[in-house]
């Protein structure tokens, strides 16, 4: 814990070491704008010695980057991994010398400034962080590349240190990157790491947690796989799989329920029984035979049967629902029909995920097929697949009701949050 500052978790309330970067109660990233608050005298004043010390507490050790945790927590302090996945308990011990009095620490000097210093000051950003964190918590640089600065260097120089306050030892340094598991790190990382990932879009359109993909084969679902989604009933078990195979990427459905929606860039040519989703409304094209196209005017007993002149029609969208049951019908009989929630040939104006012109379908008669083309959505049009498709960088797909977006390489907290708005 640093003599100077501690961070306040701004989504539990907890305390923590200035030098964690996850709140070691929930999990939750320290970012920039965690309380800042000086340590209170008493919970923080050194213990007077006991009389006959207990052996000190089991640690709690990081498989994932070796940092020791204090006993009792549930995430890493330094990479933010559930200490308790994969049944390993909080009470595991990392592996310590012959036992010694539990003292409080002892004030030591500071540093000489011709030393390595208990904390590092980031040339990127200006920001002094602790020695012991492996990342600059706001703006990511990582600390082993700054690490080797001149000691002259202003930039590498400690922090001042209040005279007789004591400075207290950081539980472990970190040397270099931190280690990877295969394990999927739900709650993203600290700075951008080498590697593709998957970055959860919110529905207000910002980043949420960040899955690295680690391995060759990446498996998610809701109760199996790398990345397990509990909280989506929509999910089948084991729903799809992103799969590298030399410097490429592909997603495959697995048999899923629901399939996969990929989000388009370009028109699409569309075939008989595609399913498009837009807003929250879910269209299945149906391409019509020719019993259908024209049926021609009605006789009945001689007479012409009056109604609304017919219109040559090519295809229908059918609505799907959630009932398993279609809903409503709409024939696709122009040359170009729009959907939107104010203003198009057909309106579902109760849908607040359209835009106001949002997508529009394109008939080529003679071709028999019809186009789909998103017309600037802020939501954006998604086609169903469930075969295997290749992915590139920037791609966006659902699952459920989840919306991911595939990264080949991390970018920039600035270059990430702007296309997380285009994805909207």
């Amino acid at each position: 814990m640093s003599n100077r500052f501690v961070m306040q978790c701004s989504n539990c309330g907890r305390v923590n070491p200035a030098s964690a970067v996850y709140c070691l109660d929930c999990g939750h990233k320290l970012r920039e704008t965690a309380n800042i608050v000086a340590p209170q005298p008493g919970p923080f004043a050194p213990a007077p010695l006991a009389a006959a010390p207990a052996p000190a507490a089991a640690l709690d050790h990081c498989l994932r980057c070796g940092v020791d945790n204090p006993p009792g927590v549930r995430f890493c302090r330094m990479c933010g991994y559930d200490l308790r996945a994969s049944g390993e308990s909080a009470s595991q011990p990392s592996p310590q010398p012959a036992p010694a009095p539990a003292a409080s620490p002892a004030p030591v000097s500071p540093p000489a400034p011709s030393g390595a210093g208990a904390s590092i000051h980031c040339p990127r950003c200006g920001t002094t962080f602790d020695r012991s964190m492996s990342f600059c918590g706001v703006c990511g640089l990582p600390a082993s590349e700054i690490a080797s600065a001149p000691a002259g260097n202003p930039d590498a120089a400690p922090s001042p240190v209040a005279p007789g306050a004591p400075v207290v030892a950081a539980a472990l340094a970190v040397e270099g990157p931190v280690r990877v598991e295969s394990r999927t790190d739900n709650f993203g990382a600290v700075a951008a790491q080498a590697g593709s990932q998957l970055v959860t879009i919110l529905k207000d359109g910002s980043e949420g947690p960040v899955h690295r993909l680690g391995t060759a084969v990446t498996d998610l679902g809701r109760f199996e796989g790398n990345i397990t989604l509990p909280d989506d009933p929509y999910l089948s078990p084991r729903h799809a799989r992103i799969q590298k195979r030399g410097d490429r990427h592909y997603l495959r459905d697995l048999g899923s329920v629901n399939g996969i929606f990929y989000r388009i860039r370009e028109p699409v040519d569309l075939v008989h029984g595609d399913v498009v989703l837009v807003g929250q409304q879910v269209l299945r094209l149906e391409i019509l035979g020719d019993g259908e196209v024209s049926l021609g005017p009605v006789m009945h007993y001689g007479v012409m049967l009056f109604g609304t002149p017919e219109q040559p029609r090519l295809a229908r969208l059918v609505q799907l629902t959630s009932e398993g049951i279609p809903r409503d019908v709409f024939h696709l009989y122009r040359d170009e029909t729009v959907i939107g929630r104010e203003s198009g040939d057909v309106v579902f104006t109760d849908d607040v995920f359209l835009s106001r012109r949002h997508v529009a379908f394109k008939l080529d008669r003679a071709q028999r097929r019809v186009q789909v083309r998103d017309l600037g959505s802020s939501n954006g049009t998604l086609v169903l697949f469930r075969g295997e498709r290749e992915i590139a960088d920037g791609d966006v797909f659902r699952i459920g009701h989840h919306l991911f977006r595939f990264d080949a390489s991390p970018r920039s907290a600035v270059a990430g949050s702007a296309q997380g708005s285009s994805a909207r």
